[in-house]
């Protein structure tokens, strides 16, 4: 009967490697997008709340001066009183901060002011009536307006301040006018920015109300209705992610002018992380990509050296169940199974334990393989390039232990340890006395870090049993593996020692890997 042929099983293992290392590269992938998404826009967030709150300090700041200066004026103007001139001079010195001046009497007439109307609508002798300079008279204490717009059509701010002589009387007020439109040093403050990725600044009054904009257009508009005004409003300074009206998310930060009750609102669209974060999403995968193909190459070696054996079994197999197919050299192992590799397997693991009890030699003390075992063995796996790994123990301070205790005691601990090795390690792996009060195992565990785990189990363990001295003795190990670049055992062997010595210097009873 003809059978078909199915897939190889190096390609499937393959296969199956390469989609798992896929998958595996594809979750980190997605961990690390997600945390560098998150991280930039904590970044954002926390920027734009920084500059927000940097903003709204200098604009408290400056209102603060304003109001401190037209205060001043006040107290001249009531003590002895001020010429035109003389209001000309200090409105020039201060027209950073105010657009005009004016004083009136106690009735809202005008008694001076500069500079004067274009069109001779409000001059000297001309008495306000507005609601707002009703409302300046009635109060007699300093104050800064909330923005509203002008005869001329400007969006005005009104700084004012009482003026009372000497005797205490009411005298009137002087108001200081600023042109949130025009050049001036708020202006400056809340329009001026050195921004290079979207950013914008925009400023709302105490009632929701935008007064200052990027786009013109939406000055005036009400926007109390939005979450982050509302918190604006109540005093509240933050940052959030937000969609404005017209469906743009921002990374927005706000915060809240103490002395005029407005939000100073920063925002930088979402879409600005797009470029940087492509730009930084093809440099990552071209450095990922040289480790990527290294894995692929080391895991492609291990898949081949796994498939080649049980290729190897199976053409044995084939030929073993042909009528014309002699197997003479395998009859004495007394095995049923066809597959070849179990066969090979079985008979190289008895020439192995006849040629073990021939030349192998123990230790006399501790009757674990000595040097001489150790140095066969790891030459027989090296030279079939049969992956392992070397553990080398070391027992903390022993001279110590032969000082106090004596010679006797100390051989004593030797076979105690030795004997907790064997009884700790897997059967599957050998066990040496590699000199003095130094050991080695050897395993074929493929990780290292389950080689790692066996180590700390032995070490832990030793640590808290008892032992012949009565006192606590501690071991320190190192751990290396064979690498196919090896030229010699020594290279295995000088790595573990190294890690060894590592593990002594970091304070002995400790397990080191070597890194290198």
């Amino acid at each position: 009967m003809n059978r078909k042929k199915g897939i190889k099983l190096r390609f499937a293992i393959g296969l199956l490697v390469i989609l798992s290392v896929f998958s595996t590269t594809m979750v980190n992938w997605y961990s690390s997008s997600f945390a560098l998404r998150r991280n930039l826009t904590e970044t954002y967030l926390e920027n734009n709340n920084q500059y927000a709150q940097k903003v709204a300090s200098s604009a408290h700041g400056l209102f603060l001066s304003m109001q401190q200066n037209m205060n001043s004026l006040a107290n001249i103007i009531g003590r002895r009183g001020i010429t035109q001139e003389e209001l000309e001079d200090w409105q020039k010195t201060y027209n950073n901060y105010f657009n005009s001046v004016f004083t009136t009497d106690a009735n809202g007439v005008i008694q001076y002011m500069y500079p004067f109307d274009g069109n001779g609508n409000v001059k000297p002798g001309t008495k306000i009536s507005s609601d707002l300079m009703k409302q300046t008279l009635q109060n007699k204490k300093p104050f800064i307006s909330e923005p509203y717009i002008a005869q001329s059509g400007n969006l005005v701010i009104l700084v004012s301040s009482p003026i009372f002589d000497e005797d205490g009387n009411y005298r009137g007020v002087v108001d200081g006018t600023i042109y949130l439109k025009s050049d001036h040093a708020l202006r400056k403050i809340l329009y001026e920015h050195d921004f290079v990725d979207g950013s914008s600044v925009f400023v709302v009054d105490r009632s929701g109300t935008i007064i200052y904009h990027p786009d013109e257009k939406r000055i005036n508009e009400s926007i109390e209705d939005h979450p982050l005004v509302q918190d604006l409003i109540k005093g509240k300074s933050g940052s959030s992610q937000i969609i404005n009206r017209m469906g743009i998310e921002y990374f927005s930060g706000y915060a809240y002018v103490d002395y005029t009750g407005w939000g100073i609102i920063v925002q930088t669209p979402t879409y600005i992380m797009k470029e940087p974060f492509r730009e930084l999403t093809v440099r990552v995968i071209f450095q990922a990509l040289p480790l990527l193909f290294i894995i692929l190459g080391v895991v492609a070696l291990i898949a081949y050296n796994i498939s080649k054996p049980l290729n190897q079994l199976a053409r044995f197999s084939e030929k073993a169940i042909k009528k014309e197919t002699r197997v003479h050299s395998l009859k004495e192992m007394e095995l049923k199974s066809k597959i070849y590799e179990i066969q090979q397997l079985y008979h190289h693991v008895y020439n192995y334990l006849v040629l073990l009890n021939k030349q192998v030699q123990r230790d006399g003390l501790t009757n674990l393989g000595n040097r001489r075992s150790f140095d066969l063995i790891i030459k027989d796996w090296f030279d079939h390039q049969i992956p392992f790994s070397l553990v080398l123990l070391d027992i903390d301070y022993f001279k110590k232990v032969n000082d106090t205790f004596g010679h006797l005691a100390g051989d004593d601990v030797l076979r105690h340890l030795s004997s907790f090795m064997q009884n700790t390690s897997r059967e599957e792996d050998f066990c040496f006395r590699y000199g003095g009060e130094e050991f080695a195992i050897l395993t074929t565990v493929k990780s290292e870090e389950d080689v790692f785990k066996i180590a700390e189990r032995i070490r832990i363990g030793f640590a808290e049993s008892p032992n012949p001295t009565g006192e606590k003795i501690t071991i320190s190990f190192g751990i290396s593996s064979y690498r196919i670049e090896d030229e010699k055992p020594e290279d295995v062997i000088k790595r573990a020692d190294i890690a060894l010595y590592q593990s002594k210097e970091n304070g002995r009873n400790q397990t080191t890997i070597y890194k290198g």
